[in-house]
């Protein structure tokens, strides 16, 4: 309960100071807000969503935006290189179970060990049966031997060399695999090269030649959001026209809605924006709000989410929402009512939004089913990628680091755990001895 947000709140214009209102009065805050600061519209205004967000809410907060003319939505960690059109460029296509198929894997930009520590066991075993494990990137204690190759990109020049004589045993063992299995991870996604670098790394899968043929696709990207999938799934990403304003740096919202966002960086959010944070904790996004809205966690509402293979997988409600939290999708569709009728979302319950989400994308109306091979379309985007990416060899050169630094508190629910507060103050007294 540390931390938890139980009621709407407004900021007081005279203290400047959150305080408890009635959900009607937090509403209509919203409201006029919108029509005050956003007399052009949704040319003026963002959603960021979270790290946690479900795909109900996603696809809730997205059509609203798309009627208020807004197309300016992202995630945290936005990963702009992927695109929401080709599924082949944003999912594990081999799949977890692709582990066991693999005969040699390389890590780009990845801890697995902090990212994904199921992913991590099974390449463990793997290893442990004599598949041979690559890093670019940190050297890092997965607890299996592996082999270091580098700490950048200019590392993957070798792997695809015409020499016979390659300068380690890895490459050699690389070239000659016939099911060689490429993991790209946050490292890669979250650096500010991230576009460049997706771009080197395509470059370096087409000219491998077997990581990805007829038989076998073992061009993989891990995420280490629970939100990400799903939001690329519905599109949840920003236009062309958001992009270019961005890259300029004349992103000068006036409106900005967090949907569950803590983990932003301070340009995302523009100085004197009125922002609203929907969420379940009060964090950063709390701390910067003019009105909060107060959600449920994903322990107290059914929600669907999106795994890094593309599975769509159910949570269900184990606990009631605290306080008067409510379900974020529902929270978006009271909120367009009280907009007005133009922005009304024409769905009211349960059924009808994941309507909604399997019309946007079909396979949202399959739970836990394996998602089939998505077609192969990277050679197609990436060409056409590669000529808005401009060519940087100092960023093939720099180190990969992967964004988690503190394993035990990587989201606003652990950051407000004792027992993970604990773990970590144990970890830190093990550095330091």
């Amino acid at each position: 309960q540390r931390q938890r947000l139980n009621v709407p709140m407004a900021k007081d214009a005279a203290t400047g100071q959150l305080r408890p209102v009635k959900w009607e009065e937090a509403l209509a805050r919203v409201k006029d807000a919108m029509a005050e600061r956003c007399p052009e519209g949704g040319r003026d205004m963002k959603a960021i969503a979270g790290k946690l967000a479900d795909a109900e809410s996603l696809v809730a907060l997205k059509d609203l935006m798309n009627r208020l003319g807004c197309e300016n939505l992202t995630t945290e960690s936005q990963v702009a290189g992927l695109s929401a059109d080709v599924r082949s460029s944003y999912l594990m296509n081999s799949q977890i179970a692709g582990v066991d198929e693999a005969d040699c894997i390389l890590l780009i930009g990845s801890n697995p060990r902090k990212e994904s520590p199921v992913l991590n066991s099974r390449i463990r075993k793997a290893n442990y049966e004599g598949v041979q494990v690559g890093i670019v990137g940190e050297d890092v204690d997965l607890t299996f031997a592996t082999a270091h190759l580098g700490d950048s990109l200019a590392s993957l020049k070798d792997l695809v060399s015409s020499s016979k004589k390659a300068s380690s045993a890895f490459a050699q063992t690389f070239k000659q695999a016939k099911k060689p299995m490429v993991i790209v991870g946050p490292g890669v996604l979250q650096s500010a090269d991230r576009d460049v670098l997706l771009n080197e790394i395509h470059a370096f899968v087409e000219a491998a030649k077997t990581v990805v043929s007829q038989e076998w696709n073992g061009y993989n990207i891990l995420h280490d959001a629970a939100a990400r999938v799903g939001a690329l799934d519905v599109g949840f990403v920003p236009s062309l026209r958001s992009e270019e304003v961005e890259k300029k740096g004349k992103d000068k919202a006036k409106f900005v809605y967090l949907l569950g966002a803590d983990d932003w960086s301070e340009e995302e959010v523009p100085e004197g924006a009125f922002v609203v944070y929907q969420g379940h904790h009060g964090d950063l996004g709390a701390n910067r709000a003019d009105v909060v809205l107060p959600g449920a966690a994903f322990t107290e509402k059914p929600g669907l989410y999106v795994n890094s293979e593309g599975r769509v997988q159910a949570a269900r409600r184990a606990v009631p929402p605290v306080g008067e939290a409510r379900d974020d999708w529902k929270i978006i569709r009271a909120l367009s009512e009280v907009i007005g009728e133009d922005a009304t979302l024409p769905y009211s319950d349960l059924g009808g939004v994941r309507a909604r989400l399997a019309q946007v994308a079909p396979h949202f109306a399959s739970v836990d089913v394996a998602p089939e091979q998505p077609m192969w379309l990277n050679g197609q985007y990436f060409g056409a990628f590669a000529s808005k990416v401009k060519k940087d060899a100092k960023a093939a050169k720099k180190p990969l680091r992967t964004p988690i630094e503190n394993f035990y508190m990587t989201d606003v629910i652990s950051r407000a755990s004792r027992a993970m507060a604990k773990a970590t103050q144990a970890r830190q007294q093990g550095l330091s001895a």
